[in-house]
């Protein structure tokens, strides 16, 4: 029966773990040939994609409304990161609506690379297009579900990870106290069976 109890207990560690990765996740990783996005401490967004063989990786802070935003694309080979030069890129935003804005877009010195300049957006979602002309051809990057939105100030984001981390804890104790509640019956339950067996025998 302490077997039984100690896989119990294995068990509500296992579920706990379970629980933090559902809060605790982030960005979805749907493979090469779909968009990834990734955020760093500072804030920096990296959405990447491949195409063929070349990968695009289109890098910008959050996109506050009416602001213009200055970001980077770099054109690489997939399976080696190697910088593509001879290549055209364009960037275009399109709006809930259907509306498109084309975004400003340089070649730096840096092979590979471009600044990428977008004109101030009103707050919404949109979806960013990313297009390669290679050796005559054309291909098309798609991020979905960029958003244009205030920036939330440093306090509140600090609340906000702080009851993050509070509901995990709280949950975690919940999950301790049931299963611990559930242990306790069972060891309770098996030390008391031997005694009514005596007693009906007697």
């Amino acid at each position: 029966m302490k077997k039984v109890c100690l896989f119990l207990l294995l068990l509500a560690v296992s579920h706990f773990a379970s629980v933090q990765k559902i809060f605790a996740h982030g960005g979805e990783d749907h493979g090469d040939q779909k968009a990834k996005t990734t955020t760093s401490e500072k804030g920096t967004i990296t959405r990447t994609a491949r195409l063929g063989e070349y990968e695009l990786t289109f890098k910008h802070q959050f996109f506050e409304p009416d602001t213009v935003t200055s970001a980077k694309l770099f054109v690489t080979k997939f399976q080696t990161n190697e910088p593509i030069e001879n290549a055209n890129a364009a960037i275009e935003i399109e709006s809930e609506s259907g509306s498109v804005t084309e975004a400003g877009i340089e070649k730096t010195e840096t092979a590979g690379s471009y600044n990428v300049k977008i004109s101030p957006l009103p707050q919404g979602i949109y979806t960013v297009r990313a297009k390669l002309t290679y050796s005559g051809e054309t291909d098309t990057a798609t991020f979905s579900g960029v958003e244009v939105a205030p920036a939330l100030p440093a306090a509140a984001e600090g609340t906000l990870s702080w009851a993050r981390t509070a509901l995990i804890a709280f949950v975690f104790a919940l999950v301790l106290a049931l299963f611990g509640g559930l242990i306790y019956f069972v060891w309770h339950f098996a030390d008391g069976e031997p005694m009514r067996e005596e007693t009906v025998s007697a």
